[in-house]
């Protein structure tokens, strides 16, 4: 899993000179006997995206395919209008996508993004469908922004649905950053209450990236509950190449029954093992363990999921 940690908790972020390349990425998957079947490919180019999967009839068929234009206002507003077109498991077009997003900065230095996605019906005439307006104010290291997103109500107009407010924290002095977002949603009375909460942390050091996240949802008591937990280590290789190693917590491994208050469970290990070959590729091998039914603390020996070969075009 290919990233860099610069000023952002997103620990896995492709580096940006790559997307003014053409790069394709082949994802190849592996049966019980070991054979490798290619199963999707992926295109970029920094303006475009496109991906096809092979279908159950043996068919590499498009999936989704996109297109970004970004302009600059003399008001100096950027505007990205992004177009979605997707295809069902047939390769059939599906009613096409486009998000229009407005970036401005205020005079006080608070950024405000405004998102609207518009959804195309079955006569292909794109209606909007979602508006979000995001507003980040930054306040020494730390910033804070407060999310609204409006969807269409019963009457037709649009009805204020989902709150997000999220504060983000970045020190350069430690290499160290820290993300927590919460998601407000209306109950029955029509007053907003939150339904979701995701911590990040993130440490660098000596090239090796630290991260832990923390995933809560609502309870059947209407306060919030850790579901999830995170914890990967991302180390540099020599040839530049990144390997990651993620562990998942869950409240209940597979094959357990869930206990009331239980602490998490580790569920897999996720392991990413990448190498560049001479031609200049970058190959990635996904592999999962999983604990033992018999021993939790144990894990079984790493299974191999996918290999994904990446080539960039200058």
């Amino acid at each position: 899993m290919a990233g860099c940690m610069r000023r952002s908790l997103l620990v896995w972020l492709a580096c940006a000179a790559l997307f003014a390349q053409q790069r394709e990425s082949r994802t190849y998957v592996f049966d019980p006997n070991g054979r490798r079947t290619e199963w999707s490919v992926a295109t970029s180019n920094g303006k475009s995206t496109s991906e096809t999967i092979r279908n159950l009839n043996g068919r590499q068929v498009p999936v989704e395919r996109t297109e970004e234009r970004t302009t600059k206002r003399p008001d100096g507003t950027v505007v990205t209008e992004r177009l979605i077109r997707r295809f069902d498991a047939n390769g059939a077009p599906l009613p096409p996508e486009k998000v229009v997003t407005e970036t401005m900065q205020r005079p006080d230095g608070t950024l405000v993004e405004v998102s609207t996605v518009y959804r195309g019906d079955i006569n292909g005439s794109l209606r909007p469908a979602e508006k979000a307006v995001r507003e980040a104010r930054r306040q020494g290291e730390q910033t804070v922004s407060e999310t609204r997103i409006e969807r269409p109500s019963l009457s037709g107009g649009f009805e204020l649905q989902e709150k997000r407010s999220a504060t983000e924290m970045v020190r350069d002095s430690d290499k160290t950053a820290e993300r927590d977002e919460t998601v407000y949603v209306r109950n029955a009375n029509g007053a907003f209450v939150p339904a979701r909460r995701r911590v990040t942390r993130a440490r660098e050091s000596s090239g090796t990236v630290e991260q832990q996240v923390e995933e809560y949802e609502a309870a059947t008591s209407g306060s919030l509950r850790l579901s999830r937990q995170l914890s990967s280590v991302t180390r540099k290789n020599p040839d530049g190449t990144e390997d990651t190693v993620v562990d998942v917590y869950g409240v209940a491994a597979p094959g357990r029954t869930i206990e009331s208050g239980a602490a998490p469970q580790l569920r897999e290990r996720q392991i990413y093992t990448s190498r560049q070959s001479p031609d200049g590729s970058v190959v990635t091998v996904f592999s999962v363990q999983r604990p033992s039914l018999n021993s939790p603390r144990e894990l079984g020996r790493p299974e191999t999921v996918s290999e994904t070969v990446t080539r960039v075009k200058k």
